[in-house]
């Protein structure tokens, strides 16, 4: 179980760097002609916190299962 839950990892989190890439490069091409305020941002930020947040849950998960409670 331990290498299948290290390939998972290593495949999450290629993705959650891929995430911050594309959310970065859509700042940078926005950044020059956005319009007033921060909405622009919006999904940048909801991208890469709707990819953050379940790796977190099942994190938490697999900690707890491996310490036995």
């Amino acid at each position: 179980m331990r290498p299948a839950i290290g390939r998972w990892l290593k495949v999450v989190l290629l993705w959650q760097v891929v995430v911050v890439a594309v959310s970065a490069s859509y700042v940078a091409v926005l950044a020059s002609g956005h319009p007033r305020g921060f909405a622009w941002v919006a999904p940048a930020i909801a991208a890469v916190f709707g990819t953050a947040v379940p790796l977190q849950v099942a994190v938490m998960a697999i900690l707890r299962a491996s310490r036995g409670s």
